[in-house]
């Protein structure tokens, strides 16, 4: 006969996220994906779609493609990484945002935050949400995915996507700075 602990839910298992509901998933999956040694880390470099990924960034990939549900009204900010995210962001915040903050510029949230907590990434922040959390108010999200694997939702909502393209040589030598640090 079992114990009666054994029989009741945790109370873990209530607050994990969808994302660690999933994670061991997503772990058996990637392990079937082809792996290289990565030039910039000792992590592996890992193929989906035809793209190079870190398995924590694949992860957050394959979470986005299952969960993230696009609004009609939200705006996606699409980057390559060291292409001018953070400008980026800032800059749609401050748009998006304008009438809510032009009283009184003392409150503007970019004054005491980084762009970054202000507009996660759906690969990477997205993930730390609890169900649906991370849709409630915010309308701006950011992705460094390419567009063939955003998920579904994002092409069929009529969500306007934000994208900056930069020089792939600068691309290269500020990704090669930013890893020599």
């Amino acid at each position: 006969m079992e114990s009666e602990t054994t029989m009741l839910p945790s109370h873990k298992d209530e607050t994990k996220t969808e994302f660690e509901k999933n994670q061991k998933r997503y772990q058996d999956l990637i392990a079937t994906f082809p792996h290289v040694k990565g030039w910039f880390s000792k992590a592996p470099l890992i193929e989906y779609g035809g793209y190079w990924f870190i398995k924590p960034v694949l992860e957050g990939c394959l979470h986005a493609q299952d969960f993230f549900q696009a609004r009609p009204i939200g705006i996606l900010i699409c980057t390559y990484p060291k292409s001018g995210t953070t400008w980026l962001k800032a800059l749609t915040f401050t748009i998006a945002n304008r009438s809510r903050f032009e009283d009184d510029d003392s409150f503007n949230p970019l004054l005491k935050h980084n762009p970054h907590q202000l507009v996660p990434f759906i690969e990477t922040d997205f993930s730390l949400f609890p169900k649906g959390d991370a849709l409630k108010e915010n309308t701006l999200f950011s992705t460094h995915m390419p567009h063939d694997l955003l998920p579904e939702s994002v092409a069929k909502s009529g969500y306007k996507i934000v994208y900056i393209w930069r020089d792939p040589k600068d691309t290269f030598i500020s990704k090669w700075a930013f890893f020599e640090k």
